[in-house]
């Protein structure tokens, strides 16, 4: 099947850089199609399910290899980048904090998941006490590894994004 001209389009205004992979999205398009029953009319409900296949998609599948980020992209010093480039986490790391201090985060953390799964395990039914939400890692500066399929570059904050936070953004989530 042929990719019809309007979804071409669409892609190429959303999703500029780097390029779908053309057996990825022909994949995709015959899945929604055929296992989601999703018929391409109306446009816009189709649209809205392939972008959410993008999204969730790992680059490395769905993008064209060497049509996003400069190949050489490490070997640039005091270069900016224009344009839109889609690429996902591959590694988050707070470089602002002491390493003392997220490990005792992390610590707290692993000792909180060990105790609810043996209160779980608790045949007699006993409640755990409240402990309210999980400690936070301390917020800084966020160090990135960005993939965009195949080339991968490291990447720190500027500005501080309130939406990425250690320990709560999944990776392979899309900036």
């Amino acid at each position: 099947m042929a990719v019809p001209q309007q979804i071409q389009q669409w892609i190429k205004n959303t999703y500029p850089s780097p390029r779908l992979d053309p057996e990825w999205l022909h994949a995709c398009l015959t899945y929604l199609q055929t296992d989601r029953l999703l018929p391409l009319t109306p446009l816009p409900p189709f649209l809205l399910a392939l972008n959410n296949e993008i999204l969730q998609s790992d680059l490395v599948d769905s993008m064209a290899p060497r049509t996003g980020l400069p190949g050489n992209i490490n070997e640039l010093n005091d270069v900016r980048l224009t344009g839109k480039v889609l690429v996902q986490i591959v590694a988050i790391t707070e470089i602002a904090s002491s390493a003392f201090s997220l490990m005792g985060v992390m610590q707290a953390r692993e000792e909180r998941e060990r105790g609810v799964v043996s209160i779980d395990a608790n045949a007699g039914g006993e409640e755990g006490e409240d402990e309210g939400p999980l400690q936070r890692y301390p917020r800084g500066m966020l160090r990135f590894e960005l993939c965009d399929g195949s080339t991968t570059v490291a990447a720190i904050e500027y500005r501080s994004i309130p939406q990425l936070e250690l320990g709560v953004t999944p990776l392979g989530y899309k900036v």
